[in-house]
């Protein structure tokens, strides 16, 4: 006698998907009120991290960068996007533009994860943080005592902490 395996039942693939999507629920709103909760610290308007593209001019003006710099992102983002493609349809020079433009986002993109942490006050540690457990270490710094120091860390009147690197 061959032996049979069962295959899980619609129902419970259902409740899978249900629980899953709950979760996912949870997740947004928990990121958004941090979000919300730094953007105020930061003197900026809370309801502005829902809004889009909006909300990246003002984590952009957060960490002390002109708006201008959404166009650095868009065309880094373009020329990935255009490798990626290229890529697809057989080009070995997809691979390349997909690569320079996914290196310029994610070097810019740690940059600017560092440029939050020391607008904050917060080290290079933190930025490590910020960068392996973003949602964590972003948790920590909208309901902790971190202070908003100013743009890139700018502004402190007082340097207290050694670890705040001014540029």
């Amino acid at each position: 006698m061959e032996p049979t395996i069962t295959q899980p039942s619609s129902a419970a693939l259902m409740q899978m998907g249900a629980g899953f999507m709950i979760f996912l629920l949870v997740f947004i709103v928990f990121a958004i009120v941090i979000q919300w909760k730094i953007f105020t610290k930061a003197n900026q308007p809370g309801w502005a991290c829902i809004i889009p593209i909006y909300n990246a001019i003002v984590y952009l003006r957060i960490i002390g960068r002109p708006a201008s710099w959404l166009l650095v992102y868009l065309v880094c983002g373009v020329l990935y996007g255009i490798g990626i493609a290229m890529a697809v349809k057989g080009s070995a020079m997809g691979g390349l533009l997909s690569g320079i433009g996914g290196l310029a986002i994610l070097i810019i993109a740690i940059i600017d994860t560092n440029r939050l942490s020391k607008s904050f006050g917060k080290g290079p540690g933190f930025t490590a943080g910020l960068i392996i457990l973003g949602i964590i270490f972003q948790a920590i710094l909208a309901f902790g005592s971190a202070k908003y120091i100013g743009p890139n860390g700018v502004g402190a009147i007082n340097n207290d902490n050694p670890e705040v690197l001014h540029s």
